[in-house]
């Protein structure tokens, strides 16, 4: 019996009678045959052993190992108590319920003892399968964090200089006009005046494109080129005469992309001057300005005078890293310690000279005005009886750096902070506190003098302080940190994988040029950073340069970075033994990195490219014997890891790096096959839910630093916030990301019905993107296919997700409503998209794709669909004129209508455009765009995942692991086949366990050899006439233990199997499709 679709709390409240009528509960049956069966890989909300959980609705998992076919869980009882000598014992605590009829090895709910904080809890599950076998599994533990706010006795402590402290108190004032109507600029004129000569320091700073006078003059600041997003502060020095000045700004109209959300003209100024502060409350505006405006001896008392707006953020200019510490002393042993940290900025820890951990960049990025994420840290081993000293370098990270478009400090005021609690538990059961106070000191310079995401890193080392993060530390230059004002954000755990390096690589060639400049190439573009070792002069200073690419004279080329300055510079403190950097707070993708001012070429031993990412678990391995084939799986791989980082970024490089919900809508079906993407995606689904919008839009990216949301929803990248959560359901038969994001899904899904109630998606479609740089379009965003249509196609997508997912979830009625909405849909789809005789919208290949592979297109059009679709692909020359949103469903769309040569095609095809041209010319990531090597600067990323998303298909129609039902619990082994292919398959590792598929077409005979997990089922179709043409390891069908014979679907043979080894070989015709 099957317990998978009960409900848990009904199970449980019966499972004394089923272990009565057992005869013996399972926990009186500890031996166990473990050769015949075994419970392996627990795992608590997907993680193993974790620490510092915040729900209280923790879901376990295990897998089944056996020799034996088809073997399947009917039972489980899980254990849990307070200490392992009570589960040894047999008298858990905590959960001990006894056995419960189910299959379920995953998604198991906590139902034993309200968890409290800082609880370590240890458990085990112990297993009946269909023949009766039982298992017990090794003790597992997770431990709980910090669940009620007075358990945080940590108060927040700032970090900033006393010159930084008496500029934001004075403050950037910003003030404002509407913007024209006539899209015409709008000035700003400030008058101040000096009582004596001078020297002021200018903080000048507008939201859109600008310009700046003084007393007539125009003023050089910085202009980012191309920036994606507003200028920051520029910071300029002055000698003025005593007397009258003006201060002038022409601000354009905005416009662009970024246009739509600016819903003002503002600028601000405050300027320094000895002794006093001068804001721009008294700043005058006009439209059309006339000649000699920005003057001194202009009259403005006609302007208007500027109204002060509340909307643009304290962008205060990059600043370094900041130094905090504080001894203390433990008196007695220390049985285990857990520290519990996150800051407005990014930390690096350290304890008694030691760092705490590899993790890098935390916290992470998130939407600080609602989120902060905090990790807890086992520290037992760093501490001891006696003296002790904790400290943290604090640097700007996801807080204070530039956020696109928004700009810098885009979720929250300065200054940064840091928020620390160290809770040490004493071998006689004691408990000891050190919390982040008025007892820490801060020094406010630091050897990191300028760090910020985009920027870089300047570094020097002649600043470090030796021995700071030990006890008996004495130097100069630190005082008393300040309790900072606390954040109005939600302090929440962060227990999933970590950014950290996961690899190091080394250098392929080094090749010196003229003026010390040597350029090296790691042969792999990915994200990170380099580690240099160097010996010179004290205040000798090196440069790092990073690039994805090379111009024609072989220097790195960083045109597509924008503003993004990508360099790091380090000033040698003259060790005589050597000193080795790796920067702290900002990380590149690159390539190519080049060196200068280190006086000679680095050796391949001094420079090393560290690999850095979110540490995911890597799954899956596409085992295809074609370079084409298995070059874009690696390269997909490669974008995968260098974009997961933190959250689901577009691009590692340039002045972006944004948490795009279109490129993670389409690719999640690739990741998941490649890497475990459970925890992440619960992680990144809390960034969507606090950048959804007042009438439940899903933004374009998230965290977002603009919560504007007016335009609505963007079609196919609105959809992230429901196609994220299903996949992750899917794939891991995970139902509590489907309850912990239900509300917020069916709020989008309503907003979607509310403005459109004739069921074509027409309106409030916040940016449109449409199908994004498709190859048709001279900008990316041209609507070379309709973007109602679109729209449309996506909105039927997330209604048959909600739909399936409700069903998973026990929602029977709104499963019902999501089916019934599908169908209205449909219906509304072909009535305004589909004609007659096939064709579909305009007779793009997207439309054809969305449609066919939506189940948009009426079962008697399908085939005429498919063939205008095939025609013109073939029309083109055999190519995809698809982007981000056809591309990805492009194959499906096709092997679904039996299209499996054209498949290969497009697949095999190395002539621009194609995957395969990419890997011709040399990439080893996936690209932004089809013709990256020929486009835009501006907006050309070599290292973008959205056009791999095929990988997906790669993994499910080629390989032949395609998922049935959510977990694995059956799955469907029908490889699209082509002779161009002679072998296939791919190892998988899902949550029931590893899955792997071999097969081999060629010479009239097919042979596959799968494997099947514990607790699963296979469909398995196969190219034969009947199931005489079969045999399974040389035994006809009907003698092979496990298999059974479905029937005929088509050319192939149905066999359904259960878990277990399996080797069939098909006679059939030397080329099966």
């Amino acid at each position: 019996m099957s317990g998978a679709g009960l409900d848990r709390r009904a199970l449980l409240k019966s499972a004394g009678a089923l272990g009565a009528a057992a005869g013996m509960p399972l926990g009186s049956a500890l031996a166990q045959d473990a050769a015949a069966l075994r419970v392996v890989d627990l795992r608590a909300e997907g993680l193993v052993a974790p620490i510092g959980l915040d729900q209280q609705d923790v879901r376990l998992s295990w897998r089944l190992e056996s020799d034996r076919r088809g073997v399947t869980q009917t039972r489980c009882e899980v254990q849990a108590a307070s200490s392992a000598a009570l589960l040894e014992a047999g008298t858990p605590d905590l959960w001990h319920a006894g056995e419960v009829l189910t299959r379920r090895s995953m998604d198991m709910g906590w139902l034993g003892a309200p968890l409290k904080s800082r609880q370590k809890v240890y458990w085990r599950v112990l297993v009946r399968d269909d023949a009766g076998l039982r298992a017990t599994s090794p003790v597992a533990t997770f431990e709980m964090g910090l669940l009620d706010k007075a358990d945080w006795q940590a108060q927040w402590i700032e970090a900033q200089t006393e010159l930084e402290r008496a500029d934001r108190a004075a403050g950037l004032v910003w003030m404002r006009g509407d913007r024209t109507a006539d899209e015409s600029p709008r000035f700003f004129r400030l008058a101040f005046d000096l009582a004596e000569p001078g020297d002021v320091t200018l903080f000048t700073a507008a939201n859109f494109k600008s310009t700046l006078w003084l007393d007539g003059t125009q003023v050089e600041v910085p202009v980012g080129f191309k920036r994606f997003g507003i200028d920051p502060v520029a910071v300029t020095t002055r000698r003025l005469a005593a007397g009258r000045h003006v201060l002038g700004f022409r601000v354009e109209n905005p416009r662009g992309f970024n246009g739509p959300k600016i819903h003002e003209i503002a600028a601000t100024a405050m300027i320094r001057t000895a002794g006093r502060r001068l804001t721009s409350e008294t700043m005058r505006t006009a439209v059309h300005a006339p000649e000699g405006w920005s003057g001194a001896s202009f009259d403005d008392a006609r302007w208007a005078a500027a109204t002060r707006s509340a909307d643009q953020p304290q962008a205060w200019p990059r600043s370094g890293a900041y130094m905090l510490r504080r001894e203390f002393r433990l008196a007695k042993p220390v049985r285990q310690a857990r520290l519990r940290m996150t800051a407005l900025g990014a930390y690096v820890a350290e304890i008694n000279g030691a760092r705490i951990s590899d993790v890098c960049l935390a916290p992470e990025s998130s939407d600080f005005r609602s989120t902060a994420l905090y990790r807890t840290y086992d520290v037992t081993a760093l501490l001891r009886p006696g003296a002790n000293a904790i400290g943290a370098m604090l640097g700007e990270g996801w807080y204070g750096s530039y956020h696109a478009p928004a700009g810098r400090y885009a979720f929250g005021d300065p200054p940064l902070r840091l928020f620390a609690q160290l809770e040490v538990e004493h071998t006689d059961g004691t408990r000891s506190l050190v919390a982040t106070d008025k007892d820490w000191q801060l020094r406010p310079e630091s050897p990191v003098t300028q760090a910020e995401i985009y920027y870089g890193e300047d570094y020097d080392a002649r600043l470090e302080q030796p021995g700071w993060s030990q006890p008996g530390f004495r130097a100069a230059g630190w005082v008393p940190a300040r309790i900072g004002e606390a954040p109005p954000c939600a302090l929440v755990a962060h227990v999933g994988p970590p950014i950290r390096p996961i690899e190091r690589m080394a250098a392929k060639s080094i090749t010196s040029f003229e003026g010390d400049r040597h350029v090296i190439d790691f042969g792999q573009n990915f994200a990170g950073w380099v580690e240099l070792k160097a010996r010179g002069a004290a205040g000798q200073q090196v440069s790092l340069r990073f690039a994805e690419i090379l111009g024609a004279d072989g220097h790195v080329d960083q045109a597509n970075l924008r503003s993004a300055r990508c360099a790091c510079l380090y000033t040698l403190r003259g060790d005589p033994a050597g000193e080795t950097y790796q920067p702290h707070f900002t990380y590149f993708g690159f390539r190519y990195v080049e060196v200068s001012g280190l006086g000679r070429a680095p050796t391949a031993d001094e420079i090393a490219g560290i690999v850095v990412s979110s540490a995911l678990p890597e799954t899956g391995r596409p085992l295809i014997e074609n370079r084409i084939i298995q070059g874009l799986w690696q390269n997909s791989r490669w974008s995968q890891r260098s974009n997961f980082f933190g959250v689901p970024t577009d691009c590692p490089q340039r002045d972006e790096r944004l948490g795009w919900t279109g490129d993670a809508n389409v690719f999640w079906d690739a990741a998941a096959f490649t890497m475990d993407v459970g925890p992440f995606t619960r992680r990144f689904m809390g960034d969507m839910r606090d950048a959804q919008g007042p009438r439940g839009e899903f933004p374009d990216y998230a965290p977002s630093g603009w919560r504007d949301q007016l335009l609505g929803a963007s079609p196919g990248w609105a959809d992230a916030g429901v196609i994220l959560p299903w996949t992750v359901w899917q794939r891991y038969g995970d139902t509590a990301i489907v309850e912990r994001n239900w509300p917020a899904m069916t709020r989008y899904m309503r907003f979607i019905a509310d403005s459109n109630p004739d069921h074509v998606w027409r309106h409030l479609r916040g940016y449109d993107y449409g199908d994004w740089v498709a190859l048709d379009a001279k900008e990316p965003g041209d609507e070379t296919t309709p973007k109602d249509l679109i729209a449309t196609a996506m909105w039927k997508r997330s209604a048959d997700a909600m739909a399936q997912m409700a069903r998973g979830a026990k929602r029977q009625p709104e499963a019902e409503r999501y089916e019934q909405l599908a169908k209205d849909i449909t219906a509304a789809f072909a009535a305004a998209f589909v004609r007659p005789d096939g064709s579909v919208g305009n007779g793009s290949q997207c439309g054809y794709i969305l449609a066919l592979r939506f189940g948009l297109v009426p079962e008697g059009l399908r085939a005429a669909a498919t063939a205008k679709l095939a025609a013109d692909i073939r029309r083109r020359g055999t190519l995809l004129s698809t982007g981000f949103l056809g591309t990805p469903f492009s194959l499906d769309a096709l092997a679904d209508q039996g299209e499996h040569a054209l498949v290969y095609d497009l697949l095999l095809r190395t002539a621009f455009p194609s995957w395969g041209y990419m890997i011709a010319k040399g990439a080893t990531t996936i690209w932004e765009r089809w013709n990256a090597d020929m486009a835009d600067a501006s907006m050309n990323s070599y290292n973008h995942y959205a056009l791999g998303a095929v990988t997906g298909f790669v993994f499910r129609r080629v390989a032949g692991i395609d998922p049935l039902d959510a977990g694995f619990l059956k799955w469907r082994f029908d490889p699209v086949l082509d002779p161009r292919l002679p072998r296939g398959g791919a190892s998988y590792e899902s949550v029931l366990g590893r899955i792997v598929t071999e097969w081999s077409n060629a010479a009239g005979q097919f042979d596959a050899r799968l494997v099947v997990p514990a607790n699963s089922r296979a469909e398995v179709c196969l190219p034969a006439g009947s199931a005489d043409a079969v045999r399974e390891s040389g035994r006809a069908l009907p003698d092979a233990p496990g298999v059974e014979i479905v029937g005929m679907r088509g050319d192939r043979l149905v066999i359904e199997v259960g878990s277990g080894e399996y080797r069939f070989t098909a006679q059939g015709p030397s080329s099966p499709t």
